[in-house]
């Protein structure tokens, strides 16, 4: 089981990288918990807390909004049975103010249930990437 969600999270992935949002709603449960990037401060558009699978499109369009991602690398994967985890590393840059960012060993965390997604966590260095956000 845990090669398969590895799998389906990789598919993912790769969806996310043609923008490709219809592919990644395939794989979420209506019986959705939680889809966030922790963050204790809500300061960046994407920090939203969504709890129902209809809303996550609206996570992806912040992010879309946001920033151009110039390369986005999905390096390591580990899984439990229920669980994957995965190092990202990439590079953006900000629509508004033209900054650009990498981030390298940002974890996603992806919590399954019958073969669909209840649950993703992202972690990111938030005052490094709210720094640069902020910036004029």
């Amino acid at each position: 089981m845990s090669q398969k969600n590895i799998q389906i999270v990789r598919n993912i992935y790769d969806a996310f990288t043609r923008g490709d949002v219809p592919a990644i709603m395939a794989h979420i449960s209506e019986d959705l918990r939680g889809f966030a990037v922790v963050s204790e401060q809500r300061l960046l558009p994407w920090h939203i807390q969504v709890h129902r699978k209809q809303d996550v499109p609206r996570f992806f369009q912040a992010l879309a909004e946001s920033m151009d991602f110039t390369r986005f690398e999905p390096r390591d994967f580990a899984a439990s049975e229920d669980h994957v985890y995965c190092t990202v590393s990439f590079d953006v840059t900000f629509r508004h103010n033209r900054k650009s960012l990498t981030l390298d060993n940002v974890m996603h965390r992806f919590t399954f249930k019958s073969g669909k997604i209840i649950e993703w966590r992202g972690t990111e260095d938030t005052a490094t990437t709210s720094a640069a956000y902020s910036s004029p």
